[in-house]
C-alpha cells in the first residue's frame, strides 16, 4: 500500500525542468517517512547516514533530496559532504545542489558545471534580519527592507551563491553584491563576488508557496 501510494504523488521525469544542460525538480512532500522509506529497491545505500538523523523533519528532507536525485539520474545515489558541508556525488558524474523548505524540495545537477540552488517558504522573520546580509548600499536599492517579496529573493540569491562559492562568500553582506532588481514572478539577477570579482547570474521564480533561486557556473 506504501509503495502505492508512493507513487501516486511521486514527480516524475516529466516534471524535470532543463535549463541546457542543467536539471532541476522541485517537489512538495506529502508523503510519510515510511512510504518514502519503502519506495527505495535498495535502502541499505542510506540506511547508515539516515539512522544518524534524529528529527523527523530532517529524516523526511534527507529522504526527498534522495527521492529528487533518483528522478534526475535515474538511478539510486547516496550523497557524500565535503569538510564545508558541500554535497557531491562519489563517482563525480554530476554537480549537485540540494534545497529545502518547509514541505518544499529542490533538487538541480549539472554533468559539468556548478550549481547552486535555494528553496525558501516565505515569512516575516526576514524583515528582522536583512541587514545581516544585505550591506547597506543593496538595502537602499532594495526599498529598504519594505518589499518583503524582495528581500526572499535577495537571500535565496546569496544562499546560492555560498553553496557555488563556498567558505569566499560566507560574509553575505560584505562578500557578495546584487545589483538592483524588479520583483516579478520570474527574472534574473546580477551578482558580483567581491573577494574575486567575480560576476554570476542567477535566475529566480517566486510563488505564493516558495521562492526559488538557482546559479549555473
Amino acid at each position: 500500500m506504501f509503495k502505492e501510494r508512493l507513487n501516486m504523488s511521486l514527480p516524475t521525469t516529466k516534471n524535470i525542468v532543463t535549463i541546457d544542460d542543467a536539471k532541476l525538480l522541485v517537489w512538495e512532500i506529502t508523503q510519510s517517512i515510511d512510504e518514502l522509506v519503502s519506495g527505495f529497491e535498495d535502502f541499505t545505500l542510506f540506511a547508515v547516514d539516515f539512522e544518524k538523523i534524529n528529527s523527523d523533519k530532517r529524516k523526511l528532507e534527507f529522504l526527498g533530496t534522495r527521492w529528487l536525485l533518483k528522478i534526475l539520474l535515474g538511478k539510486e545515489t547516496n550523497v557524500q559532504y565535503t569538510a564545508d558541508g558541500k554535497p557531491y556525488l562519489n563517482n563525480g558524474s554530476h554537480h549537485i545542489s540540494l534545497s529545502h523548505s518547509g514541505n518544499w524540495m529542490a533538487v538541480m545537477i549539472h554533468p559539468t558545471k556548478h550549481v547552486g540552488i535555494d528553496i525558501e517558504c516565505p515569512t516575516d522573520k526576514i524583515q528582522k534580519v536583512y541587514k545581516r546580509f544585505l550591506s547597506e548600499t543593496e538595502q537602499a536599492e532594495l526599498s529598504d527592507g519594505k518589499n518583503i517579496k524582495q528581500l526572499q529573493i535577495a537571500w535565496s540569491a546569496k544562499e546560492a551563491l555560498y553553496k557555488i562559492i563556498g567558505k569566499e562568500a560566507i560574509d553575505f553582506a560584505n562578500q557578495l553584491r546584487l545589483l538592483p532588481f524588479e520583483v516579478q514572478t520570474e527574472g534574473r539577477i546580477t551578482a558580483l563576488h567581491l573577494v574575486t570579482n567575480t560576476v554570476y547570474q542567477l535566475t529566480y521564480t517566486q510563488t505564493a508557496a516558495y521562492t526559488l533561486v538557482y546559479c549555473i557556473a
